[in-house]
């Protein structure tokens, strides 16, 4: 039993080692992981071990293996049973508003938390962002995308795995439904990109309550836009 019990604890510390791993090298959906043997090498864990961790995760859909390119990270959302889930519990209007009202409770949360704990590097990385979603709409393009980055760039700042993982299908879910972006309306847009660059400012002088306030503000103009 005390074998059985020792071989669990090892898998939830190669588990969370991996997780740890992740986190502090900023790696996102897409991105390689270590190979199995320098996972072994960094969390001096047998590969055996290492290699049931990685099945595991496989199965779950949190990592997929190309043969010859190595271990990658999948989006959290990757899985039909999302969209399969939002067709059944977004079905009316009031759904769609509690969504869009837990986003913001968890993204308002979330920056103040962000503007605590944020490095410089992450900072310029979220400027940088927010540079790319400029000069998109400047060339009458839609930065969906870019957008989504920036939002995902601040819950990541946050640096709490869990809200992380909750956000993430809720985004999606959003996406699923297809409810009409901002981005596609000119007065919107502006507005939003000067709130954007408002809170990248709030980020730089370290002011939470300037932050939140402006992530309030950008969901009402969201809701005012849908």
């Amino acid at each position: 039993m005390r074998k059985q019990e020792t071989g669990s604890n090892k898998f939830k510390e190669i588990f969370k080692g991996i997780q740890q791993l992740i986190e502090e090298n900023g790696l996102q959906p897409g991105d390689r992981l270590l190979s199995e043997r320098e996972l072994s090498e960094r969390l001096g864990a047998g590969r055996s071990t290492v290699r049931e961790v990685l099945r595991s995760l496989e199965l779950l859909g949190l990592i997929s293996t190309k043969r010859g390119e190595g271990t990658f990270l999948e989006p959290y959302h990757a899985h039909h049973l999302v969209d399969l889930l939002a067709g059944f519990i977004l079905r009316d209007q009031r759904s769609k508003g509690d969504l869009t009202e837990t986003r913001m409770l968890i993204e308002t949360g979330a920056v103040r938390m962000a503007v605590r704990k944020a490095t410089k590097e992450q900072i310029d990385k979220l400027e940088k962002i927010l540079a790319r979603i400029e000069h998109l709409l400047e060339k009458q393009n839609n930065p969906k995308k870019e957008v989504r980055d920036f939002h995902a760039q601040i819950i990541r700042m946050a640096n709490n795995y869990l809200l992380t993982r909750i956000w993430y299908p809720i985004v999606h879910f959003e996406e699923a439904i297809g409810q009409k972006g901002w981005m596609e309306q000119e007065y919107f847009a502006h507005k939003m990109l000067r709130y954007y660059h408002e809170i990248v400012l709030a980020f730089k002088k370290r002011q939470e309550l300037e932050a939140m306030m402006l992530f309030e503000r950008i969901f009402s103009l969201m809701e005012c836009a849908h």
